[in-house]
């Protein structure tokens, strides 16, 4: 849309020096009038739309993606379980991750107690940073932090996942209100 307008116009009432100036005015009138659309208009509303949403999805799926692969012990992270977490019972405690994953997942996927949802998000995934501070040894080469092993970049990336966690927050979650109306997370 483009806006309109004409400018004011001055003149004077007489040709004598020190006369006052009459001002015309003419009324400002603001046109809206429609412009094309650009290419990437409609690519930028489907991206607000449709982001957010395919984030929470796509983040749901790889929690039930890698809590399914702990509930059946096939998960590629069970070695590093036993070496990092080994004062706890390993199927046990693979089998608890598993679950805390699925309901994350599940309540990503399908937007239910979000606000929850999240908080157990979060836990899950500082949980993976407690890991690097019971064995630096698997999580870093020669135990300088800038060289990561690749349970080091696992664990890493969970920065990613945390943020993502966010973003979804700041986006989805309705603030919660004074009269506790509001009960969907």
């Amino acid at each position: 849309m483009e806006v309109i307008t004409r400018p004011v116009v001055s003149r004077e009432d007489s040709g004598r020096i020190g006369a006052p100036l009459a001002l015309e005015f003419e009324s400002a009138v603001a046109v809206l009038e429609p412009t094309k659309p650009t290419w990437e208009e409609p690519i930028i509303a489907f991206l607000h739309r449709w982001s957010i949403p395919a984030l929470r999805v796509a983040l749901g799926l790889v929690f039930i993606w890698f809590g399914t692969l702990k509930l059946f012990g096939v998960s590629p992270i069970i070695p590093m379980l036993q070496q990092t977490y080994g004062f706890l019972p390993l199927p046990l405690f693979a089998s608890l991750l598993g679950g805390w994953e699925l309901l994350v997942g599940s309540g990503l996927i399908f937007r239910r107690a979000l606000r929850r949802t999240l908080v157990l998000l979060c836990l899950h995934l500082i949980g993976t940073f407690v890991a690097v501070a019971l064995a630096p040894q698997l999580f870093f080469l020669n135990s300088n932090p800038l060289l990561l092993t690749s349970n080091g970049e696992f664990v890493v990336k969970n920065l990613v996942l945390v943020t993502a966690g966010l973003v979804i927050g700041g986006h989805e979650m309705i603030p919660l209100s004074g009269d506790k109306a509001e009960k969907k997370s």
